[in-house]
């Protein structure tokens, strides 16, 4: 299993992390953490990085090079992050971006996408959202979107997906908003 993590480190987000790790563990996964705020991980592409996208070798700069075969090797992605209002934070989507390149998530054969991910039978996000579900819903939550409905076309046909969302952080009924996401996050993440 790889655990992807793209929240910031500084904010706690009421021991998110901590939470996410935790459940896991107890669950006997065998987990391999990539934390995005450690290391010197650019999320944007280089003018080098998109010119080897198409190419045979993609992953040619030395932020991304071990995450392609982490990837490959994973049953399981868990992906954890504090939403931006457009959706995932520019670091969630840069890996995406730079790390599902053709050859890791996917394969382009004769013009058709063939998945990459096949050993991926478990997809989960992890996001908390300063704003209402409303709100997020009004925007189409872009990386729900992209994380379990547009990843679905790359991992395993029959991959569970699984959404656990914390919404309106800002409100003054965070606090037992908190205690039922923490309660369904043990369940989600246990199961995996």
């Amino acid at each position: 299993m790889v655990l992807v993590l793209a929240d910031d480190p500084t904010v706690d987000d009421g021991g998110l992390r901590r939470a996410v790790e935790a459940a896991l563990a107890s669950a006997d996964h065998d987990v391999d953490v990539i934390d995005l705020h450690e290391g010197d991980f650019n999320p944007a592409m280089t003018t080098a990085g998109r010119r080897a996208y198409h190419s045979g070798q993609p992953l040619v700069e030395p932020d991304v090079a071990d995450f392609g075969p982490r990837v490959l090797a994973a049953e399981a992605l868990v992906f954890v992050y504090r939403a931006t209002w457009t959706g995932m934070p520019p670091l969630l989507k840069g890996f995406v971006d730079r790390t599902l390149v053709p050859g890791v998530g996917f394969h382009l054969v004769d013009g058709k996408l063939r998945r990459g991910l096949v050993r991926v039978r478990r997809l989960a996000a992890v996001a908390v959202h300063d704003r209402s579900r409303s709100e997020v819903l009004s925007v189409r939550d872009g990386g729900r979107r992209i994380l379990l409905r547009t990843m679905r076309l790359i991992v395993h046909p029959r991959c569970r997906r699984r959404y656990v969302a914390l919404y309106d952080t800002r409100s003054e009924r965070a606090a037992a908003a908190r205690r039922r996401f923490a309660a369904k996050l043990d369940r989600v993440l246990v199961g995996l």
